[in-house]
Formats: structure tokens, sequence, C-alpha cells
């Protein structure tokens, strides 16, 4: 099974055990879970047992895990598609080095003036748009309106678009590697 943690972990964490947020809520985890939500925090990870299917099962009740039946990027999108991608606040002594498009997705998720979802990064990325007069919460309403049009506001209509999109796998990857580098939180 495919999975991906989602959650905050909090300063208290002690070994043996791991403080989460999410949300409002806060959680403990100890043991297994623990383990493999730790597995899972910087990326796609899978899992090896049918003890482990059951604990990343126990995680996505608690709302601290996506998962997928299958591995393939196609579902990787899908997973994400129900995560919510929030950016690190910078922190200047931890630079990484960002490929072109993992900056141009960092700038679109700090910059944008709404919480831009997966299906929206996609198009972004999938129709070339430019950031120009599109940043900030002063442009939020111009930025919607060339998301989404006739064809796209209805109910999950640009997920699936954007599901058989020439860059979909690239965008994946490339928040893959920002929430690898610490710019990016899954919650």
């Amino acid at each position: 099974m495919l999975y991906i943690s989602k959650g905050i972990v909090c300063l208290e964490s002690v070994a043996g055990n791991l403080f989460l947020e999410r949300g409002n809520q806060k959680f403990q985890l100890q043991g297994r879970e623990a383990s493999l939500w730790l597995r899972g925090r910087f990326g796609f990870n899978v899992t090896e047992s049918e003890a482990e299917e059951q604990a990343v099962l126990c995680l996505g009740d608690k709302g601290l895990a996506e998962m997928e039946e299958e591995t393939s990027p196609v579902y990787k999108y899908r997973l994400l598609t129900r995560c919510v991608c929030c950016p690190v606040k910078q922190n200047y002594r931890m630079s990484s080095r960002l490929s072109g498009l993992e900056r141009q997705l960092d700038t679109w998720m700090r910059k944008a003036g709404i919480r831009l979802s997966v299906a929206e990064l996609v198009f972004l990325v999938e129709h070339q748009v430019s950031d120009q007069d599109l940043l900030y919460e002063k442009n939020r309403q111009k930025l919607v309106e060339t998301i989404y049009t006739d064809e796209t506001i209805r109910d999950n209509v640009l997920e699936h678009q954007m599901e058989q999109a020439e860059h979909r796998d690239e965008v994946v990857e490339a928040l893959v590697l920002l929430l690898k580098k610490k710019k990016m939180l899954i919650v």
C-alpha cells in the first residue's frame, strides 16, 4: 500500500513518543504507527506487511496519512489531491538548492494569496501560466478566474483533467522534492 504522512511534529516529541498536530488536534504515536508515520513524512512510502497496512489504515482513520492500493504515478497524484500542501516559513539558514520547477511551485504556494491544490498547481504548470500579475492577495480573484472556467468549475473536474496532464508527474515529483527539502509540509 502506498501512503504519505500528514501533520506536523510537535517540539515535545521524545524518543519512543511522537507528538503530532493536525488541524486543531494533537496526537501521540508510539511503536509501529510512529515509525510508519516518520517513514512517510518526507515522501511516499510503501508498506511491507499486513501489520504495516493495518497500522497505516489506523493512521488514515486519525487523519494522519493518505493511502492508495496502487503505486503508479497516477495514484501518487490522486493521493496528493487529498492533501493540503503548505509552504514552510522561510528559514534562510536552511537554504536548499531548488530546480526551476521546484522554485516555481514554491513561489506559487508562498505568494498566490490562496492555498493552491495539487490540481491547481498542475494546471498552472501545464498551461505555462506566468505568475506576473497573479501573485499576492490583491490578485487572488484574477488567479482563480485564470484556473477556473466554465469547463473546470464543477466539482472535481479540474482534478480529473489534470490527472491526464502531460506535466502531472513532474509536478508531483517536484512537490515531493520540496517536502524532502523541508520547504513544504503536508497537512
